[in-house]
């Protein structure tokens, strides 16, 4: 009953479905999320090639920024002040989101694009291209800083570590690199994994690299040996997408069904330390995007259905 209440309010802008948890109605389908810098607003790339922007507290649209329809490639830079775009006609562009102009066009090479990902001081991209390319690329000078060989099959995933001094990548190979973004230098080769990886996040300290994909496991990596710590089991679908929060103590997981991706799948919450499940949350498909505001108060979640939900998360403020 919770889910239909939740997600079948259409006519609603901005509905509060139980205490704590929220409902942003959208227009279209959101695609890629991130708050601002100090929480108050919500940044969401959409279906339409719109960039849309939200006040948190009362769900009001504050702005719409035209992009491109035929947006293929996107990621926000942390704080959501910066935006890459990539579409095969106009290339790789970095994007102010308040004004939608263009604030750098990158070098791509010839291959087309597939996953982004900003480092988290917003200075260089990572862009995995389907020539096996991983390119490292300098947003304030606008050259190309690395180009590197990947896997097969394209990367899948990419994280920065919190100090930019590596970059991971899992590939349609099954195996993860982590490369050192000053030289290139290969750092390890994960080969343990016998099925492909969708996302990766680094924890906010830096510690540890969690990974999941296909096989419905959430695995944790020492970032300095590169050893599995930890594997959290209990994600009935593959893991479309994961987050920690900013202080460390959780990490979320969104799932995808192996059967469709308009299947309905969970949204689980958990303690990274001692691996217990602090909530878990009911989607009706594919979770695309999942993001923990500044201050860990609330993890926002999207998928194909025009809404961001936003929900509360236990215990946040406790250390």
């Amino acid at each position: 009953m919770r889910t239909a209440i939740l997600f079948g309010l259409a006519a609603v802008a901005y509905v509060q479905a139980a205490p704590g948890d929220r409902v942003i109605k959208v227009d279209t389908a959101v695609r890629a999320i991130a708050f601002s810098a100090n929480g108050t607003a919500l940044s969401g790339m959409c279906a339409d090639g719109k960039i849309r922007v939200w006040d948190v507290e009362s769900g009001k649209l504050l702005r719409t920024i035209p992009v491109d329809e035929k947006t293929r490639g996107f990621a926000f830079a942390q704080g959501a002040d910066r935006v890459a775009t990539y579409t095969p006609e106009k290339g790789l562009r970095v994007l102010d989101p308040k004004t939608g102009q263009d604030s750098r066009v990158l070098p791509q090479g010839e291959a087309r694009l597939g996953a982004l990902q900003f480092s988290r001081d917003a200075a260089t991209i990572a862009a995995g291209s389907r020539d096996r390319t991983v390119r490292l690329l300098d947003t304030t000078s606008g050259r190309e800083r690395l180009s590197i060989n990947g896997g097969l099959g394209g990367v899948s995933a990419f994280a920065f570590s919190p100090d930019g001094a590596t970059v991971v990548a899992a590939d349609s190979d099954t195996n993860i690199r982590v490369w050192n973004t000053r030289n290139g230098e290969l750092l390890r080769l994960i080969e343990e994994l016998p099925v492909t990886t969708f996302a990766l996040a680094f924890s906010p300290d830096g510690k540890y690299l969690a990974s999941g994909g296909v096989d419905r496991i959430l695995y944790l990596w020492d970032a300095k040996t590169w050893k599995l710590v930890r594997k959290m089991a209990g994600q009935p679908e593959m893991i479309a997408s994961l987050a920690f929060s900013p202080n460390g103590r959780f990490i979320v997981t969104g799932g995808f069904s192996d059967i469709s991706s308009r299947e309905p799948v969970s949204i689980l919450v958990r303690d990274v330390m001692s691996g217990s499940l602090v909530r878990t949350i009911p989607s009706p498909q594919r979770v695309g995007a999942t993001e923990f505001s500044p201050d860990g108060k609330y993890l926002a979640t999207t998928n194909r259905e025009a809404a961001i939900s936003l929900w509360r998360v236990p215990d946040s403020d406790s250390k």
